[in-house]
């Protein structure tokens, strides 16, 4: 009688054991398709996401702003400008007079923001902006773009969004290497990585 159970309590620690491994498997060949999905759209598109992130270099060191669109058809340009501390932020869809304004009074290249803009919709990208943090008291940088996932018929499912990360240069902080291990954050090329979030800013 003790070595049935004996050998039930160990046939069960197989079972466990076998049913963790086919559940790692199964999260690693998720993650594992989700980034050959993203590393297949952006080696397909590379040279356009290096046009739209030098572009945005290029006028971001004008002013400090974020672009991208309000709707799923990427027809309405949103415009999000961060002067002294204070964000305005102006949508083609609702009120394209007071956008059309803004590009005057902050000055920026009217050209080089439309080709921005069409080169954006190019790649079906919604949003690029750029977000600083601290690691180990220096500031750092990342700009980032984000594109929506398909869309899931679902009425109550989450939002999700695909987002590129292209930081200047390596960056080692432990929450970076404790998203990296948890799979949240994966990297395509060296100062490329891919993301899953449920924002798009």
């Amino acid at each position: 009688m003790r070595d049935s159970k004996l050998y039930g309590m160990v046939l069960g620690g197989r079972r466990a054991f076998a049913g963790l491994i086919l559940l790692i498997v199964l999260l690693a060949s998720c993650t594992a398709a989700k980034k050959r999905k993203s590393e297949k759209y952006y080696v397909e598109h590379k040279q356009t996401i290096t046009e739209v992130r030098q572009l945005f270099d290029k006028l971001y060191q004008h002013m400090p702003f974020s672009a991208g669109f309000s709707d799923r058809s990427l027809k309405y340009f949103v415009l999000e400008i961060l002067s002294d501390s204070v964000r305005f932020i102006y949508n083609g869809e609702k009120n394209q007079p007071q956008l059309e304004e803004a590009v005057d009074r902050f000055g920026f290249d009217t050209t080089q923001l439309r080709t921005l803009a069409t080169k954006l919709q190019q790649i079906n990208c919604i949003w690029i902006s750029k977000r600083s943090f601290y690691v180990n008291q220096q500031r750092e940088t990342v700009t980032f773009l984000s594109f929506k996932s398909i869309a899931n018929p679902n009425l109550f499912s989450e939002n999700k969004y695909y987002i590129l990360l292209f930081p200047p240069k390596q960056i080692i902080s432990r929450h970076f290497r404790e998203r990296i291990r948890r799979g949240d954050l994966v990297k395509i090329e060296d100062q490329v990585w891919f993301t899953i979030g449920s924002n798009f800013r």
